[in-house]
């Protein structure tokens, strides 16, 4: 078994020049859930039962400010397209475990404390189905 490089797992979003990494990413994640449907009868005998219901996905990145990046999805970027409301192509992973899908950009939060490096983070929900590519 080989365990994954986490450095190598990045987060793209489409950008004007196509579908780039996250400026200056530092971090990021995937997160999927499905919401359960009670299926409790009186016949459970006090155990709750449940079946699937709809799932829903989420990605979110972590990575510093650079006013001046051009290559990647940089923060002034994101801003615009989150205050357009437009929808993004986006992808997690590395080849060999991908996963991709369209997304709302539904937050963006900039910190900068005093002589510390300014950062930002972002979050994507998802819109439709998230496709596992192998």
């Amino acid at each position: 078994m080989a365990i994954q490089n986490a450095t190598e797992v990045v987060l793209s979003v489409t950008t004007a020049a196509g579908l780039d990494a996250i400026a200056h990413s530092t971090s990021c994640s995937l997160s999927v859930n499905m919401d359960l449907r009670d299926s409790t009868t009186k016949s459970s005998e006090g155990w709750a039962a449940n079946l699937g219901g709809l799932k829903s996905w989420e990605m979110s990145g972590d990575g510093f400010v650079d006013i001046s990046a051009t290559d990647d999805a940089d923060v002034e970027e994101l801003f615009t397209t989150l205050i357009a409301g437009d929808a993004v192509n986006v992808s997690f992973g590395l080849d060999g475990m991908l996963y991709t899908g369209t997304a709302l950009i539904t937050s963006i939060s900039i910190d900068a404390g005093v002589e510390e490096n300014a950062t930002y983070s972002i979050s994507l929900t998802g819109t439709g189905e998230l496709e596992q590519n192998a």
